[in-house]
């Protein structure tokens, strides 16, 4: 009888979780599904008073009307330029920056490491006047290289801040071994360093590829032609005051979800392995 209530609670249990589960992924993928459904979804169905969770009818007419007929395909392509380059960029910088905070003694080493995650939670809301202020002296006004100077201001405290724990993890006889061996320093960092903390670095640059990737509030203020701006722009601009162009809207989301989705499942297994490495407090 004991044995029995135990199994019995035990399947109860396991239950349990599964349901837990199915309710967490239909509650996470429903809206995934509601996007692309709508995406392909006719006019006339798409403003039902009461919306099919199936459509009867499937269109591909705002998926042409995106190519054809907006600019959308080429806020993509300096989305993909913008984050890309900010993303690079970043990590080099930050490499560096949190290597030299690991390693290195010197002089306000500790006031720069407890200011990374100031600096990373300083709101944008308080900077994008002083950023445009910068850009517009630079010349970069309304100009997608403006983002590459801005970009990096707010991705590489997270990168350092997110390295440091890496970096810290990694053994100090390793590199002194090298150093021994005859490595100066760049060596030691380039032979020894990257190749042991290379998953925490492709999480890292996930991540920064994302924030680059869908910011929009700098974007917004830095960038006003259609020919310079960036994905999250071009799907704003399917709004027009309180009317909606659902059709490109939706079908324009899709198209800006595939290449951070695409960079996720490729990155998988390192961002897996790489949150619970990176876990260790700094």
């Amino acid at each position: 009888m004991v044995m029995k209530a135990s199994q019995a609670r035990a399947i109860r249990k396991q239950v349990l979780i599964y349901f837990i589960v199915v309710v967490g992924l239909i509650w996470t993928l429903f809206p995934v599904y509601w996007m692309v459904k709508t995406s392909f979804t006719p006019n006339d169905q798409m403003y039902d008073a009461k919306p099919r969770l199936i459509p009867t009818e499937i269109t591909t007419k705002h998926y042409s009307d995106l190519f054809k007929e907006t600019e959308f395909m080429g806020n993509m392509k300096n989305s993909l330029y913008v984050s890309g380059l900010a993303t690079l960029v970043s990590l080099v910088i930050s490499i560096f920056g949190s290597y030299s905070l690991t390693r290195l003694r010197f002089r306000g080493r500790n006031f720069l490491t407890k200011s990374i995650i100031i600096c990373y939670l300083m709101p944008a809301a308080v900077l994008f006047i002083p950023m445009y202020v910068l850009v517009s002296k630079l010349g970069f006004a309304d100009n997608k290289f403006g983002l590459l100077i801005i970009y990096p201001t707010f991705i590489v405290p997270y990168c350092c801040y997110m390295l440091l724990s890496y970096f810290k993890a990694i053994p100090k006889s390793l590199e002194e071994a090298a150093l021994i061996d005859g490595c100066n320093r760049l060596q030691t960092l380039w032979k020894i360093i990257l190749p042991i903390a290379a998953p925490g670095i492709a999480v890292v640059a996930t991540f920064a590829f994302t924030m680059s990737w869908n910011e929009f509030l700098y974007a917004l203020v830095v960038t006003t032609s259609p020919s310079q701006q960036t994905a999250t722009i071009g799907i704003a601009s399917f709004k027009f005051s309180d009317t909606f162009i659902w059709g490109l809207l939706m079908s324009s989301s899709v198209i800006a979800t595939i290449p951070a989705a695409v960079l996720y499942l490729g990155a998988q297994s390192f961002v897996i392995g790489g949150l619970a490495d990176g876990g260790a407090k700094y």
